[in-house]
């Protein structure tokens, strides 16, 4: 059973293989910050720190909406200011092994 945890807390959430992220965290307790939950505002964004493989492929509307937050944030934080960073949407991505995530705003 895969499971996540969040940066700086202590609770590690045991969830089932192919469940979003925001999904299986709210099934057991855990709100995470949301907007449209459809993939397109960004607000559930988090940094994936460990384990992006163990999540499925973004699809292309979580793509593009990804690729819009990191162009903002460069734009905020200088050119470059984004890489090395793995981005996702906890209401699209699905969890397939061990993730570890950051919230982000």
């Amino acid at each position: 059973m895969p499971t996540v945890s969040i940066d700086g807390q202590q609770v590690v959430y045991q969830v089932s293989e192919n469940e979003r992220i925001f999904d299986a965290l709210e099934k057991r307790g855990k709100e995470l910050p949301h907007g449209c939950l459809a993939g397109s505002c960004g607000a559930c964004r988090v940094e994936i720190l460990n384990g992006a493989e163990n999540l499925s492929e973004p699809d292309i509307l979580e793509s593009n909406t990804i690729k819009a937050i990191i162009d903002n944030y460069e734009r905020m934080h200088g050119k470059g200011s984004a890489k090395g960073k793995v981005i996702r949407l906890s209401c699209r991505a699905k969890i397939l092994g061990d993730i570890k995530i950051k919230l982000i705003s």
